[in-house]
């Protein structure tokens, strides 16, 4: 049978497989050797239309990292959600530069009994209870060993709408921090 995590986990890479999907946007989860990080989401570039009448498609280049969690050990507290990550996942996100690929944490908040966790029918597939996002910055924390509390706000619910304005804001902010100054402009 398959371990408690693993089913976590799948429920989670199943909630972003759809959300990806549905926002139509790239993304890719790796299977081992993630050195801190679940996957890779990016915007689709139109770039051309073949003779044929066939679109040219490919990755934009505005590519954010993200980590994923899944957690049944969660609180809602007023317009926050609060849960305690591991300091050694924390690290993996903090402390990049300005210039870094931009990283996300997306934590999946289950419920406590794992009976309504999916529900199938004819009409629809429902996994409760959803994903929140947010972004770690500022220094790593010293002891590995510990937790720290996060509060991420209700209002970074991830769905497709949420999902593409983070990747928009990346375009936004990577186009403005290699766009030619007026100096350099030919």
């Amino acid at each position: 049978m398959l371990t408690k995590n693993h089913a976590q986990e799948g429920l989670s890479r199943a909630y972003m497989q759809a959300v990806s999907s549905t926002a139509r946007v790239w993304m890719s989860m790796h299977d081992e050797f993630d050195y801190g990080f679940d996957g890779q989401l990016d915007l689709i570039a139109d770039i051309r239309v073949d003779p044929d009448g066939r679109q040219q498609l490919i990755k934009a280049g505005y590519v954010i990292d993200f980590q994923l969690k899944c957690s049944q050990n969660w609180t809602e507290i007023g317009d926050d959600i609060v849960w305690s990550i591991k300091s050694s996942a924390y690290n993996k996100l903090a402390g990049r530069g300005a210039g870094a690929i931009p990283s996300v944490l997306i934590l999946m908040c289950l419920p406590g009994d794992q009976t309504p966790w999916a529900e199938f029918s004819e009409d629809s597939l429902v996994l409760r209870k959803c994903c929140y996002f947010t972004t770690i910055s500022g220094p790593r924390l010293e002891n590995d060993a510990s937790t720290k509390q996060l509060r991420i706000p209700r209002r970074n619910l991830l769905d497709s709408s949420s999902l593409l304005s983070l990747l928009e804001q990346n375009r936004t902010r990577l186009d403005g921090f290699f766009a030619p100054r007026a100096e350099e402009a030919p």
